[in-house]
Order: structure tokens, then sequence, then C-alpha cells
């Protein structure tokens, strides 16, 4: 039976920043790290918080 492991990231952010490019920056780090780790990213998710974003990985682990 496979495993998983939830993460979650927030990134604040004020209404004149730029998002975009701070998910970019925060993403690609996380990815990275769980790859190395031999997790394969099964979903997703980012969503508008109160001043800010959050971000939901969901990773599945090696058997």
């Amino acid at each position: 039976m496979a495993g998983y492991k939830v993460e979650n990231t927030y990134i604040k952010h004020g209404l004149v920043d730029n998002a975009e490019d701070k998910i970019e920056e925060t993403v690609q780090p996380v990815l990275d790290a769980g790859t190395a780790k031999g997790w394969t990213l099964h979903s997703f998710q980012a969503t508008a918080a109160a001043k800010g974003t959050n971000l939901v990985f969901v990773w599945q682990l090696p058997d």
C-alpha cells in the first residue's frame, strides 16, 4: 500500500507584491527537496489565504 506525506507551506504577501514571483521562488525548492528524498509529487494545490497563499503538496512515498 502506498504511503503519502502532506506538506503545507504558507507564503505571506500583500496586495501590492507580485505573488506569482514569490510562489515560484517557494515551490521550486520544495519540489527539489521532495524529489531528492525519492518522493513523487502526487498533487499540488494553491489557495488564497488571509494576506497570502497556502500551498499544499501531497507526496507519494517510495515503497
